[in-house]
């Protein structure tokens, strides 16, 4: 691995770092979510359709996993700027070969939010430091120094960790499309059949027993014509 490849995905994980600030740390809105980090990567890149085509199948396919409670959603900016750094950087553009690198990310987005739950639990330290200064304020920059040394760590462990894995991925992606090339290439696949798999997402959010009847009839039309189809050409 060349160093230039390795200081390209250092840039990134250090963007990635500071995109999932705003999971928590620093409230902005919504600059997290796939979408955003589509469209800043599209100016970016320049390539504004493959980065919108890879951000919208996340969004739609976690779309049913939000923030309640104490409930941490899965890391989706970790999935989200490892696909589309891996797939920038190999220069790939066939949708068969996007959605193996996208379906490899896919586990980004769990270790991520074990991650931030194990962060979170090592911050009760700093809640404990917090709580006994509102009742007694002796320093003033105690709670921005806290929030500061907090912003800091997560920053700083949200970079290596996600340098590592990409750098990892980077591997497997080129082991994965020169060994099996013929394989990937061989998938008949496009980015709208992506999108209809993404969409199980919203199906999930609507929380309707007939939505998801509607859906398992569909999907149950759709395998018996493709099945059928297969046969009737086999036999012809």
């Amino acid at each position: 691995m060349s160093l230039d490849t390795i200081c390209w995905f250092a840039l990134v994980s250090l963007f990635f770092a500071v995109f999932s600030l705003f999971r928590n740390t620093i409230s902005l809105g919504l600059l997290e979510r796939p979408l955003v980090i589509g469209l800043f990567w599209g100016t970016f890149s320049k390539d504004y359709v493959m980065a919108l085509n890879i951000s919208i199948f996340f969004e739609l396919f976690w779309l049913d996993l939000i923030p309640a409670g104490t409930f941490i959603p899965p890391h989706l900016t970790a999935s989200t700027f490892a696909a589309l750094s891996l797939v920038t950087f190999l220069d790939i553009t066939a949708p068969a070969q996007i959605m193996v690198v996208i379906f490899c990310c896919m586990p980004l987005a769990w270790l991520g939010a074990q991650l931030e739950a194990f962060q979170r639990d090592k911050q009760r330290k700093s809640y404990n430091q917090l709580l006994n200064w509102s009742r007694k304020p002796s320093d003033a920059k105690l709670p921005g120094m806290l929030i500061a040394r907090s912003a800091l760590i997560t920053l700083t462990i949200s970079w290596s960790l996600f340098l590592v894995a990409v750098l990892a991925l980077y591997k497997v992606m080129n082991w994965l499309l020169v060994d099996f090339s013929t394989l990937i290439q061989g998938i008949d696949v496009s980015w709208p059949h992506l999108w209809i798999a993404a969409t199980l997402g919203g199906v999930m959010a609507l929380r309707l027993k007939r939505a998801y009847v509607v859906l398992t009839i569909g999907i149950c039309f759709v395998l018996f014509f493709s099945i059928w189809t297969g046969i009737a050409w086999q036999s012809s």
